[in-house]
């Protein structure tokens, strides 16, 4: 792991850091709001790998709820924002493409300095809307018990 940042119910931990791409590990507490809504000039992706985030995507602000197996990519100028859903901590991961300065960015946090990186206010419009994001829910496997 190349940088990490832990409080007492989150983890962060860069995995990749080049400059076109970044891959986190994330884990945060139920009922947690992760980010606010925001906008990227790169690719923001999100797999799930226990529990469920909740995302509000697009100009209209789409609630998608995403268990482990799910996979959501919000693209450059589409809108997003998350928090950790239901009862039980989740955990994830981030992969920023190209990085955009992320992983400065949770260096930056590890270190006690504000570092600037592509993150940017919603704009007045609204951004795109949400059927430019990439959504998919992990299927039952057609051999597990019902």
């Amino acid at each position: 792991m190349a940088t990490s940042a832990d409080g007492d119910d989150r983890e962060i931990s860069m995995l990749v850091a080049v400059e076109s791409l970044s891959l986190t590990y994330a884990s945060r507490a139920a009922g947690e709001r992760v980010t606010n809504p925001h906008v990227h000039e790169h690719t923001e992706a999100f797999y799930v790998l226990e529990g469920e985030l909740t995302f509000e995507v697009g100009a209209e602000r789409e609630t998608i709820v995403i268990g482990a197996g799910g996979f959501v990519a919000a693209p450059p100028g589409v809108a997003h924002s998350f928090r950790t859903a239901g009862d039980r901590p989740a955990r994830w991961l981030v992969i920023h493409a190209r990085d955009g300065g992320f992983a400065a960015f949770i260096r930056g946090i590890r270190d006690g300095v504000r570092i600037e990186w592509d993150i940017a206010p919603v704009p007045a419009d609204g951004g795109l809307p949400a059927d430019h994001a990439i959504v998919s829910r992990r299927e039952p496997s057609p051999r597990a018990k019902r």
